[in-house]
């Protein structure tokens, strides 16, 4: 049984060639990343956190009828 399995692994199937190295597939995948991390950083202060401007005259007196609170 032991002799049929050694048989059968080396006679398995190889593939195909790669094109280059290994080594490169790491540095393009990396490059790749790095470029998309780039464009991710390019976007970094576009998000409008608060789109409607306010414009508070009232800080002093707190809520329009005189109380303390938000002023939302």
């Amino acid at each position: 049984m032991t002799h049929v399995l050694l048989q059968a692994v080396e006679s398995g199937h190889h593939g195909k060639e790669l094109p280059f190295d290994p080594f490169w597939y790491g540095v393009i995948t990396l490059g790749i990343a790095l470029a998309l991390l780039g464009i991710l950083w390019s976007f970094r202060n576009s998000l409008a956190l608060d789109p409607v401007e306010h414009h508070h005259n009232d800080l002093d007196t707190g809520a329009p009828d005189g109380r303390p609170g938000s002023h939302h």
